[in-house]
């Protein structure tokens, strides 16, 4: 079997030849040949000087020197094109996750039966690293985009993850150009185990405050259209709360004979009336622009197997959206 190792360099020269070293020697057990595919995204300092000085030894070795910085989750991406191994070894080279990681989560692939096969293990830290700042900035934005997603995004997932042939394939047929990684695995299906880890800090990192927010802004906006939905029903339950008001208001005046009509009171309910209006306006537009996009993200329909008598010789017609069956399985038989 053969394993490919998968990391992105972004200032990544103080850990990367004790990386490479002790993620060759975690799935050395586990391999018959091995490829490390080490991914420089722009780095500025020396990581590339040192990459490709790994080449030429024992360990097969894939440098993929990107242009310019494209950010972490772009160079994954464009790491994992250049895989060819069974299995797939994905983590970052800092050491904050060991990659003696990869016994754990090689356990469950190794393990499940064969007719319900786990197709990739992936990290979740058992306890959240970081100060109280850092700590409460990840549980709010897992909870907001869970909030927001149609999917059950895994909360405090990390990048250390193990993947079949098959699975990375599918991963592949993404073509994002705004990409949160961590919700494109899930959606990709399959079946997928999430494994207890402990991830460790560590002095510096390349991910600052400012950084973090702007991550997070982007994975909702680019994972989810449903703040286009929450401004439209905002704008029709602030217009009917408004008109409801309205009535009480015209009640007391027809009925009881108050007067409530002059004053600050009826201008604040005709603002409050027209703005939902204005709101409810913007959110129908919201729902075209949320069309748009779903249709220019242009994720794939994927097909996991197709079970039938006789596999059929004839390749299945074209369309853009699917991707061919990862493997055709015969019928099981029927009890």
């Amino acid at each position: 079997m053969k394993v490919s190792i998968v990391t992105t360099l972004y200032r990544s020269a103080p850990y990367l030849e004790e990386f490479f070293r002790r993620s060759v020697a975690a799935v050395t057990p586990v391999a018959d040949e091995i490829e490390v595919v080490l991914v420089d995204d722009g780095s500025p300092d020396d990581s590339l000087a040192i990459a490709t000085s790994l080449i030429g030894g024992p360990v097969d070795v894939r440098v993929v020197e990107l242009s310019r910085n494209f950010g972490h989750f772009h160079a994954v991406m464009a790491g994992l094109a250049h895989t060819t191994g069974d299995l797939v070894f994905l983590l970052d080279c800092d050491l904050e996750e060991p990659p003696e990681l990869f016994a754990e989560l090689h356990a469950p692939i190794a393990s499940a039966p064969a007719d319900d096969p786990v197709d990739a293990a992936f990290g979740v830290m058992r306890a959240r690293k970081g100060g109280p700042v850092e700590r409460f900035g990840g549980w709010a934005f897992y909870r907001l985009i869970g909030a927001l997603s149609r999917v059950e995004i895994p909360v405090n997932a990390v990048m250390a993850r193990v993947m079949t042939r098959r699975y990375v394939r599918a991963l592949l047929t993404h073509r994002e150009r705004e990409l949160f990684l961590n919700g494109v695995m899930t959606i990709t299906g399959f079946r997928q185990v999430a494994v207890p880890v402990d991830k460790r800090g560590k002095p510096t990192t390349t991910y600052g405050r400012l950084r973090r927010l702007s991550v997070a802004l982007k994975a909702v906006t680019a994972f989810s259209d449903r703040p286009l939905t929450l401004i439209f029903v905002t704008g029709v339950s602030l217009s009917l709360l408004a008109a409801l008001v309205v009535i009480a208001l015209l009640f007391c005046v027809l009925v009881l004979g108050v007067d409530f009509l002059s004053g600050w009171l009826s201008m604040i309910v005709a603002l409050c009336f027209f703005s939902g209006l204005m709101l409810a306006s913007i959110g129908i537009l919201g729902f075209y622009l949320g069309r748009v996009f779903v249709e220019v993200k242009g994720r794939p329909t994927i097909v996991k197997a197709v079970h039938e008598e006789t596999p059929s010789s004839l390749p299945p017609l074209e369309w853009a959206p699917m991707v061919e069956p990862a493997t055709h399985e015969p019928a099981r038989p029927r009890s």
